[in-house]
């Protein structure tokens, strides 16, 4: 789907920017999957997702939705996951897959404050609002298609 087109001002952080254009890119971005609240303000959560979603998709991470970042929240394609644990990750798992499922969580922003590769109770409620967000069945635990959707973003696909 193309991107409509950008109308100045660019949107940053401070001061926050406000208007009809913000909430625009917050509901796109919320759609591709990415934890927002689109409420017309561009503050400190928008911009932390701003550059996140950047980083993700190798854009200059300034935190700045300018005409580039508008137009790859349209028209990016999704971030494909890594390959996953291949087991159940659970309350009282640790690791290395717990660790990297945290860090690609909060970035989506699900907050997490202790991302240490534990599994504990803020990990498994992250998973949980992660779980109903994106209409999956909650469990709580990181099944393969949860895992799946900490990184997948919807994105229309180009008919063939």
């Amino acid at each position: 789907m193309p991107a409509p087109p950008f109308q100045p001002p660019m949107m940053k952080h401070p001061p926050g920017t406000s208007g009809a254009a913000v909430k625009e890119w917050q509901r796109q971005m919320r759609e591709r999957g990415w934890n927002l609240v689109a409420d017309g303000h561009y503050g400190p959560i928008s911009k932390r997702i701003c550059m996140n979603f950047q980083r993700e998709h190798q854009l200059a991470v300034d935190g700045v939705v300018g005409p580039n970042t508008w137009k790859a929240a349209w028209e990016a394609p999704g971030t494909i996951p890594p390959h996953g644990p291949g087991v159940i990750l659970h309350f009282g798992s640790v690791g290395e897959h717990v660790l990297a499922w945290e860090r690609q969580v909060d970035s989506r922003g699900w907050r997490i404050d202790a991302i240490d590769g534990a599994f504990d109770a803020a990990t498994e409620s992250a998973c949980r609002a992660l779980q109903t967000f994106k209409g999956l069945h909650v469990t709580g635990r990181i099944d393969h298609e949860t895992w799946n959707a900490a990184w997948q973003e919807k994105v229309p696909v180009a008919a063939s």
